[in-house]
């Protein structure tokens, strides 16, 4: 009760805690009682305030890490900790208490700046990274980059690591460790002919080093004609454990250079199951089968990682093996596809959970929150994958560029991909272009993107997707169905590429193969209202118009702003001889969509077949303004201007 008047968010800077008459009797029983473990988390914080405030800095640690035990998550006691051991001078218990407070608040910018501080005092290479988070949330200053500028220096002061280690050799040629060390160094520089010669040196003295063999692999891989020699220099780096993550995928790489593709599978298999516990590894592989399209084998490398292997990497490449699914199963109706992106968007936050820095991971979360229609998260989320992906990245500026897109910013998307292409062409460059295109109108010049983009990844999904919609535009429904076929065999529950190979099939008039994709389409996802009503027009158009109804009133209770749905009922009623009906459905159509010319077309017949002149003239006028040199409309407009004449 004594202490229960200090505030419950006291700490070491909250001054005086009590009168100075209680003061006195409370610092007079913390020395009379030595047990207090009987004490509340606040209450036990509270004493050690007191003891703190009296210089009994052990006293205050005990009923503190007392506190802390009992409410392990408390800033406030964390933060007094970290106090007391700064004015104990322990570095490494204030770095414990530090580390717990970025735990609970990971973007704080006063933490991570006294993080980095202490850090970069204790001679830890970490501190850079409490200096990167900052720049990625935006809020570094000059003090930040000059610290970062000092870090840098410091870890990487290549030529001054090079004098002393060739200081080192004239010494003693003989140590093996030196050459090898000197060729790390000449190899960081770019010196790669001098890299090269002092591995060899290495390897002359000492066969068995590995980061020799690796650095010599890594040198010969980059000479022309000279990949055989590499294959043998990273296969010894492998055996001998050297080079990491990196060498393994080097080594599988030079075998599939050379034709053995079946050994170049087996060398990954091989040291995947050496060092199962690898997750950086793990993830490497799982990456490389997503991207050659083995989307089974690459859930079979993630799947089948050991209970506790944990690694970001793992989590950004589940998140985009998520994101391909999503590619692949998509519909179109939105529902669906938003489900299918929610397990992505959960993998990417997994990693990012255990690094802040990891770009990869802020872009693959960016790129769900635009395909969710969250574009004002998404361009945040972007701008600090920007700042954490190395410059020659160009994945970022072509994800900024189809943000752009999906906001109607053409000119943007154009600034964005001309960036990411400085970087190196490729099908994501291409398939970002053919959207500009089509976004502009010009079919032929999409479609050229998109034959580029497939060119260079026929698996591509989305750009295949693109250019099966420029064929039915440009009224080549062959090759529509031929990419939708392709898409199938790619994705085979990829529904709006069965939606794609219907509407082909339609334009091409094979309506049973239309209405069975249709019908499928709409036993797997009933809420589907744009294969409803295509199924509907294949009824229609089939002769079967006593089974189109159904369909269209069902699409038009789940999407009422469905144009195509109201206009495909209209023809349906006016067939029927329904005029009425007929009527307000066209009408609802042009509610929906203003310039929906059919629509508009066949509300001004009828109010012209029926002599009602003075409606027929509005609509005709509705539809000149769509399309000014409409002939039929021109001289029907005309007909209702002399009709009213006469009248």
């Amino acid at each position: 009760t004594l202490v229960a008047g200090i505030s419950l968010d006291a700490d070491h800077e909250t001054t005086p805690l009590l009168a100075p008459g209680p003061a006195r009797l409370a610092v007079s029983l913390l020395e009379a009682i030595d047990e207090m473990d009987y004490l509340s988390a606040p209450d036990s914080r509270r004493v050690a305030l007191i003891a703190l405030e009296s210089g009994r800095i052990s006293r205050a640690r005990e009923l503190l890490l007392q506190s802390h035990a009992s409410v392990p998550g408390d800033d406030t006691t964390l933060r007094i900790l970290e106090h007391t051991a700064i004015l104990s001078g322990d570095v490494y218990d204030r770095r414990r208490w530090l580390d717990e407070r970025l735990s609970l608040n990971p973007d704080e910018p006063q933490l991570l700046r006294a993080h980095a501080h202490l850090l970069a005092t204790m001679g830890d290479e970490d501190a850079h990274k409490d200096i990167m988070r900052l720049e990625a949330l935006g809020l570094d200053t000059p003090a930040d980059r000059s610290l970062l500028s000092g870090l840098r220096q410091r870890a990487g002061a290549r030529s001054e690591a090079l004098e002393a280690i060739e200081s080192a050799l004239e010494e003693d040629p003989t140590r093996s460790d030196d050459w090898c060390a000197r060729g790390e160094i000449l190899f960081a520089l770019e010196e790669k002919g001098k890299a090269l010669e002092s591995v060899d040196k290495c390897l002359e003295i000492d066969r068995q080093n590995g980061m020799a063999w690796a650095i010599r692999a890594k040198v010969l891989s980059e000479s022309h004609g000279r990949s055989s020699e590499a294959l043998k220099a990273a296969i010894h780096a492998v055996a001998l454990d050297a080079g990491g993550t990196e060498l393994v995928m080097l080594k599988s790489d030079l075998l599939e250079a050379s034709g053995e593709l079946v050994k170049s599978d087996e060398s990954l298999a091989k040291s995947l199951a050496k060092h199962s516990s690898d997750g950086h590894l793990r993830a490497a592989i799982a990456s490389r089968r997503l991207l050659e399209g083995r989307h089974t084998e690459a859930w079979d490398v993630l799947n089948s990682a050991p209970e506790g292997v944990i690694h970001p990497d793992l989590h950004v490449v589940e998140g985009r093996m998520h994101l391909a699914n999503a590619d692949r199963l998509r519909d179109g109706t939105g529902d669906t596809d938003k489900n299918l992106l929610v397990d992505a968007a959960e993998s990417f936050e997994a990693a990012l959970e255990m690094d802040r820095e990891s770009g990869i991971a802020w872009l693959g979360l960016a790129r769900v929150q635009r395909l969710l229609g969250k574009s004002v998260e998404a361009v945040e989320t972007l701008t600090r994958a920007r700042r954490l992906l190395p410059d020659e990245d160009p994945s970022a500026a072509a994800e900024s560029a189809l943000l752009c897109l999906d906001k109607g910013d053409l000119e943007g998307a154009t600034q964005h991909i001309d960036a990411a292409s400085i970087r190196g062409e490729g099908a994501i460059v291409s398939y970002v272009r053919g959207n500009i295109a089509a976004n502009q109108g010009h079919l032929k010049s999409a479609q050229s993107h998109f034959d580029e983009a497939i060119n260079i990844d026929p698996t591509h999904v989305r750009a295949r997707l693109n250019r099966a919609s420029i064929h039915m535009a440009s009224g080549n429904a062959q090759g529509a169905l031929d990419d939708a076929n392709v898409l199938l065999e790619l994705a085979p529950g990829l529904a709006l590429a069965k939606v794609r190979r219907a509407e082909a099939n339609m334009m091409l008039t094979n309506w049973d193969s239309a209405k069975a994709d249709l019908e499928q389409i709409v036993e797997a996802a009933p809420h589907h209202h744009h294969a409803l009503t295509q199924l509907a027009a294949c009824y229609i158009s089939m002769e079967r118009p006593e089974k189109a109804e159904a369909p269209l009133n069902e699409a038009l209770r789940l999407a009422p702003e469905h144009t195509d749905a109201w206009h495909q009922r209209g023809l349906l009623y006016l067939d029927w001889g329904r005029e009425d009906a007929a009527m307000n459905d066209f009408e609802a159509a042009v509610r929906c969509d203003g310039n929906h010319l059919d629509a508009r077309l066949h509300i001004a017949a009828i109010h012209h077949e029926a002599g009602r002149f003075v409606e027929a003239s509005g609509a005709w006028k509705g539809v000149l303004a769509i399309e000014p040199e409409h002939a039929v409309a021109r001289r029907r407009r005309e007909e209702c201007d002399m009709a009213l004449a006469t009248m």
